[in-house]
């Protein structure tokens, strides 16, 4: 009976590493990272739910002005939503038990997803191409330090909200 149940730990040992789980608990706590994973996961679903981009062999780091009128209204009807929802449903969750900084800085690179897709919309209304790519090139380079801070804080599924 020992011999199976110390087999049994071992398997489940194996794979949750397989997995890539740490057996630390989340920085924010346990309770509080479901939570904020839960919120992550809606937020993704959103995400896979977007209709396709409208303009095929669109450059965003040279984009055409003459497609911004359809990429405005493809962020503001898709991406804006979505981004929104994640922010206000983390920020909900108040404070975690532990690790508010690590936390903190969570919600920070959400909010500047949040902006940076804003200010695409607005540099794309305006048919400002060099303030498109500023903005695009912000919320490209954003996912290092999201991914970093999700991982910090014991949440790091969240990243994938923004990923390509």
């Amino acid at each position: 009976m020992r011999q199976a149940a110390a087999l049994a730990a071992l398997v489940i040992t194996l794979l949750v590493s397989a997995c890539g789980e740490s057996s630390e608990p989340p920085a924010v706590g346990a309770a509080f990272a479901a939570r904020a994973n839960a919120v992550c996961q809606t937020a993704l679903e959103s995400k896979q739910k977007w209709s396709p981009f409208p303009v095929s062999g669109f450059n965003p780091t040279n984009p055409d002005p003459k497609a911004f009128p359809k990429v405005a209204v493809w962020l503001e009807e898709q991406v804006t939503p979505t981004f929104e929802a994640w922010l206000n449903g983390l920020t909900a969750l108040g404070p975690p038990p532990t690790d508010g900084k690590d936390w903190s800085d969570v919600l920070a690179e959400v909010a500047r997803i949040v902006q940076g897709n804003a200010d695409e919309i607005t540099a794309a209304k305006a048919g400002d191409t060099r303030a498109f790519v500023a903005a695009r090139d912000r919320g490209f380079n954003t996912q290092p330090e999201l991914v970093q801070s999700t991982t910090a804080a014991g949440v790091p599924k969240c990243a994938d909200v923004h990923k390509a």
